[in-house]
């Protein structure tokens, strides 16, 4: 449907062809501005057309026009700033679907601020960067507000069904530092991953809870079977040591294994080991973690032990109590053993999630989701080039884990 029509006279294109060859930019603003001319009239027809049908319903019959209110500046999508009036009853009933009380900027507009918001530029750099690239000077609380355009679509992408076969699901809770009225919290949120049949990793859930809590996981599980999760097809799950939750997901999942994550499992051990020995004990244990079969790491294990000869009883103990479930990995084909040992890819949200929000000055619990949606979206992209059974997934993951771990050592040691 064409609502403006615009008009170019034949016998003004030779002058204007002319004006482009001397002085292309010139011509250019010249030109939008005719256009921006033509849309102000299309608009100042359809708001007095809007206000006259208004007006004429039956039970307006006592009200009439009253001139119209100040003229504000719009920005459109496409345009740029225009300068619009929109008339008045005496009554003050009206109210234009077209140009709705107050707003000064074009939805279109907004939701593409939100998308830019979210890809990591600060509300402040936006409205400094408004009057420059729209015409017309945009709010920093315009700007924040405007995530409220696709809270719904966020919202929904994380209660969408789940029609993938995803036979492992990586399961841990970790905390999104949020800042709020200029204080930075810690909010916990569990987060589940999936690997579907063609071996490609999904975001399935991202909710807040308490990660230490073995109830607020049932309640994950029960969701993710709701919006379709099968659990016969789950043979895996990658946990960190929360008490009770390997026994839980093997309830909730009968036909699965459960696999430690070496990650969690070797950042507490290196906890309790002392410090004299810690670097010892953190290059054998890389020995059992990337060993090249079960046996292997069994007897790397052993070798543990020997070589640190009674050092470091506290931290042997703590791999020991769980060496069956971090060993099971080596179950499965040897294509997936990298993807399988550490519950990282999780820790990669967390990682992204920091830098996309670094430029925010404040989180709602909206903005939260959809900043954490957005967040999710941009890594399962990257996700989706590449399986978990790749050389190119498992350089990184090696690299991740290097990187992951020796974070963790430094760390401790700035505990200490």
């Amino acid at each position: 449907m064409s609502i403006i029509k615009l008009e170019v006279r034949l016998r003004g294109i030779p002058r204007a062809l002319q004006a482009f060859k001397e002085d292309r930019r010139k011509a250019l603003e010249l030109f939008t501005e005719e256009v921006r001319s033509v849309v102000r009239q299309g608009f100042d027809q359809l708001l007095n057309a809007e206000i006259d049908l208004f007006l004429g319903e039956p039970d307006q019959s006592d009200n009439k026009r009253n001139g119209y209110h100040p003229e504000r500046e719009y920005a459109i999508k496409g345009l740029g700033c225009i300068r619009i009036r929109v008339p008045r009853d005496r009554k003050n009933r009206f109210d234009s679907a077209i140009v709705p009380d107050k707003e000064r900027v074009d939805p279109r507009i907004r939701a593409e601020m939100a998308m830019l918001h979210l890809a990591g530029l600060s509300s402040r750099t936006l409205a400094m960067m408004s009057r420059r690239v729209l015409g017309i000077e945009v709010s920093k609380d315009t700007i924040s507000d405007s995530l409220e355009l696709i809270h719904e679509e966020a919202a929904g992408w994380l209660e969408r069904p789940l029609t993938g076969k995803y036979w492992a699901l990586y399961v841990d809770g970790t905390n999104f530092k949020v800042q709020r009225r200029g204080a930075t919290k810690a909010e916990p949120s569990l987060v589940v991953l999936g690997i579907d049949e063609n071996n490609y990793r999904s975001i399935l859930a991202i909710e807040p809870g308490t990660k230490d809590n073995c109830d607020a996981w049932k309640a994950v599980f029960a969701s993710l079977r709701r919006r379709g999760l099968e659990s016969k097809h789950v043979r895996l799950g990658i946990m960190d040591g929360l008490p009770g939750l390997e026994k839980l997901f093997k309830e909730e999942f009968p036909g699965a294994l459960t696999q430690r994550c070496w990650f969690h499992a070797l950042g507490n051990a290196l906890r309790k080991s002392p410090e004299r020995v810690r670097g010892a004990f953190k290059v054998q244990a890389h020995k059992i973690m990337y060993a090249a079969s079960e046996d292997q790491a069994r007897l790397a294990f052993s070798q543990l032990r020997e070589v640190l000869a009674g050092e470091a009883d506290r931290a042997f103990k703590c791999l020991e109590k769980d060496l069956d479930s971090l060993l099971t990995f080596f179950k499965f084909d040897r294509q997936f053993w990298v993807a399988l040992r550490t519950t990282n890819s999780i820790e990669t949200i967390n990682r992204q999630f920091k830098r996309r929000t670094r430029g925010m000055d404040s989180l709602g619990e909206k903005t939260l989701e959809s900043v954490l949606v957005f967040t999710a979206l941009k890594i399962e992209y990257g996700w989706q080039l590449y399986r978990i059974d790749s050389n190119v997934f498992k350089q990184h993951q090696l690299k991740e884990e290097k990187n992951t771990i020796e974070m963790a050592v430094e760390e401790i040691g700035l505990l200490n």
